[in-house]
């Protein structure tokens, strides 16, 4: 994970999903970390997609990985979480409109929040996403 700061935590929501017997659809992973110079929390959902990414299978994982950062979050730090939900994909999107506007968005606490894409494979890709 280069250039991402060292002091950072990944989960395994499969693992975590499958612990506490929750069954809707998650992303591969979630990443944690505090922002360097505005100490947020920095919550980073991750989707892993080799092949084809179906828009709403992106959208319903994203958007219940996001609900669940909101639950396990500490109450103190919950004002000052940033979410950021992330596609990697080997083969684009399919969407469910193709001829409407292409953009994955996905709802968080009443806000929209644009999920932001990479190609799987890529050096820095994570580094590149979040902060390029």
């Amino acid at each position: 994970m280069t250039g991402i700061p060292p002091e950072r935590v990944v989960v395994n929501l499969e693992h975590e999903f499958d612990a506490r017997k929750r069954t809707e659809k998650r992303c591969d992973r979630l990443l944690f970390f505090i922002h360097p110079t505005e100490n947020n929390l920095i919550a980073v959902s991750i989707e892993l997609k080799r092949g084809k990414a179906v828009e709403s299978d992106v959208v319903e994982k994203t958007e219940n990985s996001l609900k669940f950062i909101a639950q396990i979050a500490p109450v103190s730090m919950r004002a000052h979480v940033i979410y950021i939900p992330v596609l990697f994909e080997g083969r684009g999107v399919k969407w469910t409109n193709p001829k409407g506007i292409k953009q994955l968005k996905v709802s968080v606490h009443g806000k929209r929040l644009q999920i932001l894409t990479g190609r799987c494979g890529r050096p820095q890709n994570l580094s590149g996403v979040l902060f390029g």
